[in-house]
Formats: C-alpha cells, structure tokens, sequence
C-alpha cells in the first residue's frame, strides 16, 4: 500500500508541468518601441504567434496607409526586422 501511494504521489509530483505556458516577447530591430507577447501551450506555438503578430502589425500599417513607394518599402524591411526577445515557460 506505501508503495502504491509512493508511485501516485510521484506521478503527481512529475505531471506538474504538462499544463505549463510558454510567455514569448518579440521585439524589433529597427523599432525598439514596439513588443508583441503572446502565450501558448507550446514554445513552438508561442514563438509562431508573436512573430506573426509583429509582421501583422507592420503589414496593417502598409496597407493602411496611403504612402509611398518608398515608405511601403521600408515598412516591409520593419516587418522582417521581428525577433524573438524572450521565451518563458510559466
């Protein structure tokens, strides 16, 4: 009987972090006062989704505005310029 209850307790002990988050920060080379998180389930997921959500970001401005050429094409280099910051598992 202990030994059943050693093996629940350490089971229970080694699932704590099956439900863990992933906080991920992604910032911009060129702008450095923008930030996106995003938290996800997985680290891949998280990463996936804040980049997406920079390059959105800077992709709604393009196509919002009513710029020149020029000032679309450097909107374009501020989308690539995206990077990830920090990955946090929470």
């Amino acid at each position: 009987m202990k030994k059943l209850l050693g093996i629940v307790v350490l089971g229970l002990l080694l699932s704590g972090n099956v439900y863990a988050e992933w906080l991920v920060i992604v910032k911009n080379k060129i702008d450095e006062n923008i930030f996106i998180k995003r938290t996800k389930i997985t680290e891949e997921e998280a990463v996936k989704a804040a980049l997406k959500g920079c390059r959105i970001l800077y992709l709604h401005r393009v196509e919002g505005s009513s710029m020149k050429r020029a000032k679309k094409k450097e909107m374009l280099e501020l989308m690539e310029a995206c990077y990830v910051h920090s990955v946090i598992e929470q």
